[in-house]
């Protein structure tokens, strides 16, 4: 994504293009402006993410990639759809609500609350939000479509213009920031909604509908989450909602692409990192004790191997950063 372009935002009423270099997940999640997200980093390594946004009429763009593999979940306003296309193409396949897709497709949510996805490593995407009630006023012939973006998630799984939407983002960008003045921002809005317009109408729509196994992984979580001062046991899980191991090692690869044990650790120590990251520590013995890890050598160790650097690294740049900000 080598868009040269860092931050423009020369007159009121002229949109700002804003490039966004980040080295936490927390940090990235906040650079969603007009989503709630929430991350979880799955993958091991130092994270380095990068994003480009900006607004339109009605219309907000945000292009992000990151070099790790991410579960998201959160919630965006309730009158908004977003359309996720990806630009690159997938290293692992896409994972929404424990339902798997190997190809490169478009994935549509209505706002509220949204979908638990795992996203692959390096997938460069494109999400462009609109308000309903201006898609719905776009075409008659892909009303039927938009009007099943009501009832939850969709997958659209062809799309062939990826290079072409690839081009008309790139060349936006550059317009915006060095010739605001000269760019019609309603031309370009419509030629993005034109590309929406065009995923809707090419190929069948399909809701994405839970996986059978998502209620056993959701009550399995919720012991997880109740006993997240201690290192709760696989079997000791099982025992609490009723069944065997093999299932929910089936239930955890199906629907999250990692082992209940996996998803135990990676959970235990993403929360800290989270409140070291967000300033919500004084201590990192104090935030590790209060999530279950007693022996600290043995902690310090698989959080350096997860997020690459030291916790007490990422508690000084929280640091720093507040007193910058204050």
């Amino acid at each position: 994504m080598n868009i040269p372009v860092e931050r423009a935002c020369l007159d009121v009423g002229i949109p700002c293009v804003v490039r966004q270099q980040t080295c936490d997940i927390q940090q990235h999640a906040e650079e969603h402006q007009g989503w709630d997200l929430q991350l979880m980093q799955l993958s091991s390594g130092c994270f380095k993410g990068q994003m480009v946004r900006f607004e339109l009429d009605g219309l907000s763009l945000i292009r992000e990639s990151s070099n790790q593999a991410l579960l998201k979940r959160g919630a965006l306003s309730c009158h908004q759809v977003s359309f996720n296309f990806p630009l690159s193409k997938p290293r692992d396949p896409l994972i929404c609500l424990g339902r798997r897709y190997d190809y490169g497709g478009v994935l549509a949510v209505m706002g509220g609350e949204l979908p638990e996805i795992r996203v692959a490593a390096d997938l460069d995407v494109l999400s462009l939000s609109v308000d309903y009630q201006k898609l719905a006023g776009l075409s008659d012939e892909t009303q039927e479509a938009i009007e099943r973006l009501q009832s939850g998630p969709c997958y659209l799984p062809s799309f062939s213009s990826y290079q072409a939407l690839t081009r008309l983002f790139d060349l936006s960008c550059q317009w915006l920031v060095l010739r605001p003045d000269l760019v019609c921002r309603s031309v370009l809005s419509d030629a993005f909604l034109g590309h929406i317009v065009d995923a809707l109408a090419q190929g069948a729509v399909e809701s994405v509908m839970p996986s059978e196994r998502k209620r056993v992984v959701d009550r399995a979580r919720e012991v997880i989450d109740a006993h997240h001062d201690e290192p709760v046991s696989i079997p000791s899980i099982c025992h609490d909602i009723g069944v065997s191991q093999r299932k929910l090692q089936y239930c955890f690869q199906e629907y999250l692409g990692v082992s209940p044990a996996t998803y135990v650790r990676l959970f235990r120590l993403n929360a800290v990192h989270r409140s070291l990251a967000c300033g919500d520590a004084w201590q990192v013995q104090d935030e590790a004790i209060r999530w279950g890890f007693f022996h600290l050598g043995h902690f310090a160790m698989a959080y350096r191997q997860l997020f690459g650097e030291r916790p007490s690294e990422t508690l000084e740049r929280s640091r720093r950063n507040s007193a910058k900000s204050g």
